[in-house]
């Protein structure tokens, strides 16, 4: 009766723990219900001409595959054009669909997760934070926005890739299928480049013999993806200089760092501080993991690490030169996140084998809580105020025919561009035109 009632117990407890777990995901689908609005804005515009390029038959690969700022978003590209030919150009459907993303990549994270570290109680219950990092309503913009399909689907590219790449012991399909998703993460947004890197990384990382042949033809693959993606490519001109982070290396250190601190805070003096913490905690944790002889073991989660700093790095070295204000831009949270939940999973798994870092893993551990915390609470604020900034612009554009310019320029700066895309929308009674917005 007492060992029932003690599996009774345990059974409960778990179910309680992946509620937890689930629950952030649930928040996220509900902050898509009360804040989401069915509004073609900003960058949207740019896949406006093209949606009718599909309505009138005159669709082409250049079409796709054409430049977006500094991105080639060649699969968003066919994602967004499905889901507007399907809900008649419904925006909402994007953050829905981006909210799929979002859900697979936690089922992905936390199977990687147990697979390296086991399923217990002790060790399931320590993967909590990783869920509420990757539904932090710091990425507001991401969430609400459905044009963000490309960013989500990078990132979930990107850890498919080092899934199957943990899961292939050599070339075969788990190889191909890593292959594969490294295109997708690339050609979805310009991060995507670092899965390849990172792949290496990985590799070599994770191996101590066989692994040769899998770098060479990981590179091999890596270049020609690299090649094809900066085919007649072109720096947007709007820009700043890639040279801005070499001259001014003061200001450009100080954007990196806060970027990096940016997941936990959204003001730039708290974001430095805590890109600075997050900097020595991952020198210690390095000096921990090889002293431990535990880097194999933690090789995805270092390839984590790898792939949000290059991220910021290359942020860093592309748009330094709009200011350290813009490294706290909620778009690249989702990105940079990433950083926080591999060194999480090394630091909270590294108690289990040495326990004298328990006071260094709860520091951090409270770290994150209180960012996190403070990434809900914002973003539900934010959110309140996208939503009602949102439903004047809905208004705005039905009424583009009589609506001044100011109200247009809150869609898109350009306003005679808006009137443009809404006589298009209006046609063909997609989005705010449509029957069923």
């Amino acid at each position: 009766m007492v060992i029932h009632e003690v599996e009774m117990n345990r059974k409960l407890n778990m179910k309680l723990v992946m509620f937890i777990i689930i629950l952030p995901s649930i928040l996220g689908f509900l902050y898509i219900k009360f804040f989401g609005v069915n509004i073609v804005f900003w960058d949207q515009r740019a896949l406006i001409p093209i949606v009718e390029k599909l309505y009138v038959g005159t669709l082409t690969f250049g079409d796709l595959f054409a430049q977006h700022n500094e991105h080639r978003i060649f699969f968003p590209r066919i994602i967004m054009l499905t889901l507007a030919y399907v809900t008649q150009y419904n925006t909402v459907a994007e953050m829905y669909f981006s909210w799929i993303l979002a859900v697979i990549t936690l089922v992905l994270i936390f199977r990687m997760y147990t697979y390296d570290f086991g399923n217990s109680m002790y060790t399931i219950t320590k993967f909590i934070p990783t869920a509420w990092i990757i539904f932090n309503f710091r990425q507001y913009e991401n969430i609400l926005w459905g044009w963000q399909i490309q960013i989500y689907l990078s990132v979930l590219g990107f850890v498919l890739t080092i899934y199957a790449l943990d899961r292939s012991k050599k070339i075969d399909k788990w190889f191909v299928v890593a292959i594969l998703c490294g295109i997708v993460s690339t050609f979805s947004f310009f991060n995507g480049l670092l899965a390849w890197p990172a792949g290496i990384a990985f590799i070599i990382l994770s191996r101590t013999t066989g692994r040769k042949i899998l770098v060479y033809l990981w590179t091999i693959v890596g270049i020609m993806t690299w090649t094809m993606y900066f085919y007649n490519w072109t720096k947007p001109s709007y820009h700043p200089s890639l040279l801005f982070a070499i001259n001014n290396f003061a200001d450009a250190t100080k954007y990196f760092i806060t970027n990096v601190g940016s997941p936990l805070a959204s003001e730039s003096v708290y974001a430095l501080v805590i890109g600075i913490m997050l900097m020595i905690f991952i020198l210690i944790t390095i000096i921990l993991i090889v002293n431990d002889k535990l880097v194999a073991k933690n090789s995805k989660w270092i390839t984590f690490v790898l792939f949000s700093l290059m991220s910021s790095f290359i942020l860093t070295i592309g748009r330094s030169g709009f200011g350290v204000g813009q490294s706290l831009s909620s778009r690249y949270v989702t990105i940079t996140s990433l950083g926080i939940i591999g060194l999480y999973s090394i630091i909270a798994n590294l108690t289990k084998d040495n326990k004298n870092i328990k006071i260094f893993y709860g520091i951090f551990l409270c770290v994150i809580l209180i960012g996190v915390a403070i990434g809900y609470n914002d973003g539900i604020k934010i959110g309140n105020d996208t939503y009602k900034s949102r439903e004047h612009m809905v208004n705005s554009l039905i009424n583009y025919k009589s609506a001044n310019d100011t109200d247009l320029k809150q869609i898109n700066p350009d306003a005679n561009a808006v009137r443009k895309c809404a006589e298009i929308l209006e046609k063909y009674k997609l989005n705010v035109f449509s029957n069923g917005n």
